[in-house]
């Protein structure tokens, strides 16, 4: 079931709760009017939160509503900036390769390290020695200025936090309900520092 078909539904339902509160009180007064009975204190009393439980039950409805609307931008927001850093992932790791000066065949062994092949199995993919690999591997880190995999690891894990740490605007969550005409047009998303 698709979110908007759920949100229908859950609409509909809590339409059903207080048109069914509502009739349930309209039929109670028109039952005492037409017995010619009048109301009890107790009787005013329950029909008075019978009324105000429909009514808070739409209020609440239509809060909760408005923050779904909320989440839902913020979710969609988050992920076309994890769609733009996935996209732009290896032409940053390459921008970064090129100045550090990597060698072709360093660049290829520093992002089948990334991937997470251990140093045997890229060997076995280039072709080559495992000392061949650890050399290359050396050079990478000599050049980043970094003496291991982890490290090198959080060069490019502190770049991409960075980018995905700007602070949120105040008033996240009181953003209309009624969507802009700025949501209907795509989002243009470009990483700070690259060129």
């Amino acid at each position: 079931m698709t979110q908007m078909k759920r949100a229908a539904l859950f609409k509909m339902l809590i339409g059903l709760c207080a048109a069914f509160l509502i009739a349930e009180i309209l039929y109670e007064v028109v039952e005492h009017l037409r017995e010619g009975q009048s109301r009890s204190y107790l009787d005013m009393v329950h029909l008075l939160f019978e009324f105000l439980s429909a009514v808070f039950l739409v209020i609440a409805y239509n809060i909760s509503r408005k923050y779904q609307i909320a989440l839902l931008r913020f979710g969609e927001a988050e992920h076309r900036t994890l769609s733009a850093l996935r996209s732009q992932f290896d032409e940053l790791i390459r921008q970064r390769f090129d100045d550090w000066g990597l060698t072709s065949s360093e660049c290829d062994v520093a992002l089948l390290s990334f991937r997470g092949l251990k140093i045997s199995e890229i060997a076995e993919a280039r072709g080559t020695r495992e000392g061949t690999i650890k050399a290359q591997l050396s050079a990478v880190f000599h050049k980043a200025g970094v003496s291991s995999k982890s490290e090198l690891l959080a060069v490019f894990m502190d770049l991409f936090l960075d980018f995905g740490a700007e602070p949120e605007p105040d008033g996240v969550w009181m953003e209309p309900i009624e969507p802009t005409r700025n949501e209907a047009e795509p989002a243009v998303i470009s990483l700070r520092g690259v060129a």
